[in-house]
């Protein structure tokens, strides 16, 4: 089973039945597992934060854990104000998107094509945050921001995958 298909299985487990985004290279085999699935409610928008605003809201009113998706670089910073507003209105919800390569810090404003380090740039407006860089990581992260997303306050969550694991097999 490919780990893109692990994350939907698990999603669907948890609650999830409707996940917004826009496709882009390093998230196509994350949306082609869910696009496989009956379960799944894929919405394509025409901006990433269209996508995460209708996660978020789809959340309020269902009540359900949410799913939005986005390409790296500006996808993930179109998503940032539903982000902040997922975090201070304590939405459940996950944020996913993808890199193409390890991060590595440099002083040089762009490391590779739209790189950077997404995970600084959100964890003061999420509950948990992590960069997801083998397929060994994937299981606990899930587990781990599944559940703190919908426990205590409930919030928004980021989970930034290296594009490469989706594609492997668990």
């Amino acid at each position: 089973m490919k780990i893109s298909d692990y994350i939907i299985d698990y999603l669907i487990k948890q609650g999830v039945s409707h996940i917004f985004g826009i496709p882009g290279s390093v998230v196509l085999d994350f949306v082609n597992s869910a696009s496989k699935r009956e379960e799944i409610k894929l919405h394509l928008n025409f901006h990433e934060q269209c996508s995460a605003y209708a996660a978020v809201g789809f959340s309020q009113v269902s009540g359900k854990l949410c799913v939005a998706y986005s390409t790296k670089g500006p996808g993930l910073t179109n998503m940032i104000t539903a982000i902040a507003d997922a975090y201070y209105d304590s939405i459940p919800s996950i944020f996913i998107t993808s890199h193409s390569k390890k991060f590595f810090t440099s002083n040089k404003r762009s490391i590779a094509k739209q790189e950077f380090d997404s995970i600084e740039l959100v964890k003061q407006i999420t509950k948990y945050s992590v960069r997801i860089e083998s397929c060994e990581m994937v299981k606990e992260a899930l587990e781990y921001t599944c559940n703190i997303a919908i426990t205590k306050r409930p919030g928004p969550v980021f989970l930034d995958f290296l594009s490469g694991v989706f594609s492997n097999e668990i």
